[in-house]
């Protein structure tokens, strides 16, 4: 027997006769089952391991090209260049692009939520303008922190697919607590650079729209019922937007591209990485909620930072016992998030 799930309007929009699709959204306040709950938590902090890695590929191939716009249009258009492939060969991935199309048809998906690509690829121009301003540590600094109080907003606006969520004190204080761990972690990192205002605030702004972000494609997966599908959507839009700056940037002669001699294999691999990481956040954030999965994200990104920086002997003496502190007091900021949410569930 087909079976029913909710839309992105809440209305109810019916499965295949075969019982494909995702199962139906847990509604407000229904309590998510444990195993999918773990499960959520633990992708969405290999996620995070799997945004710093993609960092990392894109840094190496942005300081041998010189070039960070075009090292981010090779990262975006090669994971779109595959998931086309994976398109066309995959009929239920079509089935998910279609299911996209309907539901803009039926008006239960907005156009501005299947635009939440865009928001990557100005997060990358951001962050290749800022960086040199402001340093990594501060740039990091301001997204998490507009990354985690839109988060709050995110989740009680009901923006995300899992319904409205409540902000009490302790949700608000996981989100400071986890602010305050990124702080401590490159705090010896902030020295040596002056507060320039404008990149600060862009930072914060693209730590704000990727909470944004994280929401709408969960919507957007609702009406996919498939990752893939919602993946390709992402990352037809980066793709499109940093193909848009590059244009800019080289109109007005800030742009030389050039073919990069002595590049590593696995610098290449950046799309791949990223494909996994909006998959898996696509998914997850449904059953999280945008502060939960943010803050168990963070934990990923962070840890997998320190165990890049100690593999590597050039920045082996960047790992401090700051650091190390700052990764366990997000920690335990994301357990605290994700307890509470799941009292709240409980309870209700």
């Amino acid at each position: 027997m087909p079976t029913e799930e909710e839309s992105v309007d809440g209305s109810p929009v019916p499965l295949d006769a075969a019982g494909g699709g995702a199962p139906a959204p847990q509604a407000p306040g229904e309590a998510e089952p444990r195993d999918v709950y773990v499960i959520a938590l633990v992708g969405s902090a290999l996620a995070g391991a799997l945004g710093s890695i993609q960092g990392r590929m894109n840094g190496e191939l942005s300081a041998l090209t010189h070039e960070p716009v075009e090292a981010a249009v090779w990262s975006f258009g090669s994971g779109l260049v595959i998931l086309t492939v994976v398109v066309l060969l995959a009929a239920s991935v079509r089935r998910g692009l279609s299911g996209i199309v309907a539901a803009l048809r039926g008006g239960s998906l907005r156009w501005w939520q299947v635009i939440g690509g865009t928001i990557g690829g100005l997060y990358v121009a951001v962050q290749s303008y800022a960086v040199p301003l402001v340093g990594v540590a501060l740039f990091t600094v301001a997204v998490v922190a507009g990354q985690t109080g839109n988060g709050l907003v995110v989740d009680r606006l009901g923006i995300g697919p899992g319904g409205p969520k409540p902000v009490h004190v302790g949700r608000a204080a996981a989100a400071v607590l986890a602010i305050v761990g990124v702080v401590v972690s490159v705090w010896p990192r902030l020295g040596g650079h002056g507060l320039v205002l404008l990149p600060v605030v862009l930072s914060l702004l693209m730590g704000g729209g990727s909470a944004l972000q994280m929401g709408i494609n969960g919507r957007v997966n609702l009406a996919s019922r498939n990752v893939l599908s919602t993946t390709w959507v992402n990352f037809g839009m980066g793709t499109a937007m940093l193909l848009v700056v590059a244009l800019v940037k080289w109109a007005a002669s800030d742009l030389h591209p050039a073919m990069p001699h002595g590049v590593p294999w696995w610098a290449w691999l950046g799309g791949v990485c990223g494909i996994g990481f909006i998959g898996t956040a696509a998914w997850a954030v449904r059953h999280l909620g945008v502060l939960v999965f943010g803050l168990a994200l963070l934990t990923g990104q962070l840890s997998a930072a320190v165990v890049l920086d100690l593999v590597s002997p050039a920045t082996r003496g960047d790992v401090t016992p700051a650091v190390v502190l700052g990764v366990l007091v997000t920690f335990v900021a994301a357990g605290l998030a994700s307890w509470f949410a799941r009292r709240d569930r409980t309870a209700a």
